[in-house]
């Protein structure tokens, strides 16, 4: 299989144009060994998106379309000018629409798109639009694994450990820990290591003295100043396990305190987390399979926080300053208004459905005039599917953002955690109350 391929074009609003790219994907796909069916999902993808954005987009600037080939995913992002743009079929309640209208929307190009893709984002400024939608590998049924020996100290750290060495750890944390404190990528292992192998994640693997696998650490980076973590997996009896935690962890802070990142998080942080190496930010509610208990989200600076300035609804005012007090970070609050009217009609938000871990999380794309409505359809869709904890991330750097707190409160949203630099700027993360 060959290493990354990307190759770009700009073309006119035109759908004559459609083809060439389409065929573009599909020789990408083919040539990056991507199965069958992916491909066809990527060509659908790259087809649909195209269509509606030429229709969409202004009618004096190109599209440019960006197609990337990963062992692990193909990916195509498409840049353009709007105005106003609306893109309501691209939402997960999109289909309940056509269900009970029983005929095909205007938008149903985008439903199709979004559909296909596995995942997908949209970034705007202004009148500069940029959506990036991603579809995955498709991989074999990990083989299952056994728990090692009773392990050997002393303990060390895998140098630059191999492929075959982070699918077993990530299987074994699989094995070992409830769903939810593992990485989604670890229910595939062979696309953890290849994760690893381009850089989107890192990890420490921690050995016996036979060379046994007996712990795991992973993190990736969740913003540009920001790394979430996950762990440490501990394969290890109790006598020896605070061991193996504490040389995991060391080595981790070790590694990225040499980055430029400010902060390290955790919303999945297991109870082998040596005590004294990180402070909680505050809890979310846990799934319902843990008792519904809390789930604490735990820090640790890398930098002095120098403070910077967010926005503020006045619903959640006094949440943020107590938490700043709390936290002794220094921040301006910057008042902004609950909006009094929309430049669109529909508004976006961007669901990632997660049942292994019993999590939706939702992020807004697009302010438009149904947006309490919106939400309160995305909830109950998620319901629908079985999904327990919702969460909501609310970025403070971007004022139409912040002024969405009236809105998410109607909906039954309650502001949770604040995760610094979390985002652009700090993120604010919101639960919906789980049903009893």
């Amino acid at each position: 299989m060959p290493d990354d391929l990307s190759l770009s074009m700009e073309i006119p609003p035109d759908i004559a144009f459609v083809c060439p790219v389409v065929n573009a994907a599909q020789t990408l796909a083919e040539r990056m060994g991507i199965g069958q069916r992916e491909n066809f999902r990527f060509q659908l993808t790259v087809e649909e998106f195209c269509l509606c954005l030429i229709g969409l987009a202004q009618k004096d600037t190109p599209l440019r379309v960006v197609l990337t080939g990963k062992r692990y995913l193909l990916r195509a992002a498409f840049s353009f000018k709007a105005s106003d743009l609306s893109l309501g079929g691209l939402n997960i309640t999109a289909c309940a629409a056509v269900r009970l209208h029983d005929a095909p929307p205007r938008d149903l190009g985008l439903l199709l798109a979004a559909k296909a893709a596995d995942r997908f984002r949209v970034e705007h400024e202004g009148e500069r639009f940029r959506i990036l939608a991603e579809v995955d590998r498709r991989y074999p049924e990990p083989a299952s694994v056994h728990a090692p020996e009773p392990p050997r100290p002393p303990f060390r750290l895998a140098r630059d450990p191999d492929p075959a060495r982070l699918s077993q750890a990530a299987s074994l944390a699989m094995r070992a820990y409830p769903g939810w404190q593992c990485p989604a990528s670890f229910r595939m292992p062979e696309r953890f290591a290849e994760l690893v192998a381009d850089g989107q994640a890192a990890c420490v693997c921690a050995l016996d003295a036979a060379g046994r696998t007996v712990g795991l650490l992973s993190w990736a980076p969740c913003s540009e100043q920001a790394l979430l973590f996950s762990g440490p997996f501990v394969f290890a009896s109790a006598e020896t396990r605070g061991a193996v935690a504490s040389l995991l962890v060391d080595a981790f802070l070790q590694s990225v305190a040499r980055e430029r990142y400010a902060i390290v998080l955790s919303f999945r942080a297991t109870d082998a987390l040596p005590p004294g190496y990180f402070e909680p930010l505050g809890y979310l509610q846990a799934c319902a399979g843990e008792g519904g208990g809390r789930q604490p989200v735990l820090f640790r600076h890398l930098q002095e926080d120098t403070g910077q300035a967010v926005w503020c609804g006045p619903e959640i005012e006094d949440f943020l300053r107590q938490a700043y007090d709390r936290l002794a970070m220094p921040r301006d609050i910057l008042p902004v208004a609950e909006p009094t009217g929309r430049i669109r009609r529909e508004s976006l938000l961007g669901t990632t459905l997660d049942r292994g871990r019993d999590l939706a999380e939702l992020r807004p794309f697009l302010d438009g005039e149904d947006m309490a409505a919106n939400l309160s359809a995305h909830v109950t869709a998620i319901r629908d599917k079985g999904i327990h904890r919702i969460l909501y991330y609310m970025d403070l750097a971007r004022p139409w953002e912040a002024a969405l707190a009236g809105e998410l409160f109607r909906s039954g949203f309650t502001p949770k955690v604040v995760l610094p630099h979390g985002g652009q700027g700090d993120m604010v993360v919101w639960q919906h109350e789980q049903p009893c």
